[in-house]
């Protein structure tokens, strides 16, 4: 938690720094809707390995193992709006939604369900503050990188609620665009974790792509 109220401050600090009145700077306001890829989900809520045995008589006529399949991720759904304080400086506001999907059950020693299998459904959504250093602007193109810090909401539906400290980092983006419209690609990282013991996410989102409105 410590690590999280200094990445907060920094934040904060950046934001004050950065807070100077814009003067020839283009376009002061921006809208950002895209996706990012959810690698560390897909991997960590994978689908079991079936388990077929070759002699399956050879097992007890009550055995059964418990599996997870028909697993589904939309991937990371954001959506940010920034302002230019200055021609380097950009602040603003995110929100990242996504939901991980499966359902589970238990299977005999012939490998079919005994009974119906179950739906599990998690969603995870991250709101945020956010800061971005556009340290290059050359014709279309816009170089930058940013950081955000905010809270992650864990829900599920078996009733489950939950938070934790999340923190997402753009280590470089590339924007390509003139005008209203633009797009974006960022290569960076997102995590959320609660005291060590439970992860929500570990390195996600690496890989960002947006469609941008700018005013």
């Amino acid at each position: 938690m410590k690590r999280f109220l200094s990445v907060v401050c920094c934040l904060l600090v950046a934001w004050v720094a950065g807070a100077q009145p814009a003067t020839d700077f283009g376009k002061r306001h921006q809208v950002r809707i895209g996706w990012g890829d959810a690698f560390f989900e897909n991997y960590a809520f994978a689908k079991t390995t079936p388990h077929i045995y070759p002699t399956p008589e050879a097992l007890p006529e009550n055995f059964s193992i418990h599996e997870r399949y028909k697993t589904a991720c939309t991937g990371h759904l954001f959506a940010e709006y920034g302002y230019r304080f200055t021609k380097l400086v950009r602040v603003g506001a995110q929100v990242d939604a996504e939901g991980i999907f499966w359902q589970e059950g238990d299977f005999d020693r012939h490998h079919q369900l005994i009974g119906t299998g179950k739906w599990v459904r998690n969603f995870n959504i991250v709101v945020m503050p956010t800061v971005r250093l556009e340290y290059l602007h050359k014709h279309i193109v816009t170089l930058y990188s940013g950081a955000g810090a905010g809270v992650l909401f864990a829900l599920d539906n078996a009733g489950g609620f939950e938070l934790a400290p999340a923190l997402n980092i753009n280590l470089v983006g590339v924007q390509l665009g003139c005008g209203h419209w633009s797009g974006s690609v960022d290569l960076g990282l997102m995590s959320a974790l609660s005291g060590g013991n439970k992860i929500y996410m570990l390195g996600s989102r690496l890989l960002s792509f947006s469609l941008n409105y700018a005013w």
